[in-house]
């Protein structure tokens, strides 16, 4: 028999949506549970970066109520009523697809490191043109800007990733249920965790392919010489509990069935600044984000910098500067070759020597982009964009 509660299915694509009906918040996918005899539900459904949707949840009668009136008579249909049992309510799932929201040109104003405004930059619309449809590939994509503990601000992380999921969906061909968002309070090392180690195993399959995007802090542990990336609520002070591991997240993500992974990192991780913090006391470090499971695995890291170094943002163009020059070579000027089909490789070769150019030029800094991976994986290749 029917319960007095509804239990409703709520799905949005693409996922992480909240949704708010009856009093209750959830987010998607889930499920609420709505009691019977209540009238009509107002439903809200919100997600950073699309339009918010009302819809309506309208009360009905149920069905199998009338053949309860033939079985039971008036009696029948009184206690159905006043148990609530006899409403019934329409439709019976959630299910809504989600519009980006079109940004006007009002909105293209992003602020800089100062109080200054600037105007968005030349790598923000993503190139529209028709992709090869990558339907087994999956990302990851976090950007922390501000911190729980009061960090300094990384500045831009937050844009960068907004962006990067957009080449990821516009540019790279990749489905957007297939791609999770991590900004600023959403990306706690719990999310990180449950995305990393739990998402991507239930998702990813024998020759799917990963991404996954890292705009903001990193830490050392001095300690242990171990290199961490710092979630929103991660504390330099208390890395070793707080963070999360490069050592881990290569472990992990080395046990996936998945022909191959690409790691970016645009963070730094000497404590020394720029987009690295470290403990009230400690000394800048000089340590390594390679692991030995990146000489034999079919995990390939793009960093931002070398070990010893700070990687800096592009204050000019409102991004991270490798990840300026990492979107602009998707733009096409990585396709050296002009085969309409750019690879990992081509990427790195073409953004190398102009973030070097750049850090030295404009910020009186050394920054060399590290590409690490397996020999094997690096000369099979990893196509971004083209057929593979």
């Amino acid at each position: 028999m029917n319960k007095s509660l509804v239990e409703l299915p709520v799905n949005t694509n693409p996922p992480e949506a909240k949704v708010i009906v009856g009093g209750q918040e959830v987010r998607t996918p889930g499920t609420v549970r709505l009691p019977r005899g209540r009238g009509d539900y107002q439903v809200k459904i919100e997600k950073e970066g699309y339009e918010t949707v009302n819809l309506v949840i309208k009360e009905s009668w149920d069905a199998w109520m009338w053949g309860n009136v033939l079985l039971g008579g008036l009696l029948g249909l009184a206690i159905d009523l006043v148990s609530r049992r006899g409403y019934d309510l329409e439709p019976e799932e959630i299910d809504h697809n989600l519009v980006k929201v079109v940004s006007k040109p009002e909105d293209q104003l992003i602020p800089s490191s100062a109080a200054a405004m600037t105007t968005a930059s030349d790598v923000d619309l993503p190139p529209t043109a028709i992709v090869t449809p990558r339907n087994n590939a999956h990302a990851i994509v976090i950007g922390i800007e501000e911190y729980q503990q009061k960090l300094p601000k990384a500045d831009y992380a937050k844009h960068d990733a907004e962006i990067m999921g957009q080449y990821l969906t516009k540019t790279l061909g990749y489905k957007e249920e297939n791609i999770v968002v991590l900004l600023n309070e959403r990306a706690t090392k719990t999310s990180m965790e449950k995305y990393v180690e739990g998402w991507l195993f239930d998702r990813v399959e024998k020759d799917d392919s990963v991404f996954i995007y890292y705009s903001g802090h990193g830490a050392p542990n001095a300690k242990t010489g171990k290199a961490y990336l710092v979630p929103y609520d991660g504390d330099p002070a208390f890395v070793e509990q707080t963070g999360y591991p490069l050592e881990r997240l290569y472990e992990r993500l080395s046990a996936l069935p998945a022909k191959e992974v690409v790691v970016m990192l645009d963070s730094c991780f000497s404590g020394a600044g720029g987009r690295s913090v470290i403990a009230k006391g400690m000394r800048p470090m000089v340590l390594s984000v390679e692991n030995p499971l990146l000489t034999k695995g079919r995990t390939m890291v793009l960093t931002a910098s070398a070990s010893d170094q700070v990687s800096s943002t592009y204050d000019q163009k409102s991004h991270g500067l490798l990840t300026y020059f990492f979107l602009k070579g998707l733009q096409g000027e990585a396709d050296q070759n002009n085969d309409r089909r750019i690879e990992l490789r081509e990427v790195f070769e073409y953004l190398k020597p102009q973030v070097e150019r750049t850090a030295r030029r404009e910020f009186h800094n050394e920054q060399t982009p590290q590409l690490i991976g397996s020999p094997d994986t690096m000369n099979k290749g990893v196509v971004l964009i083209g057929k593979e």
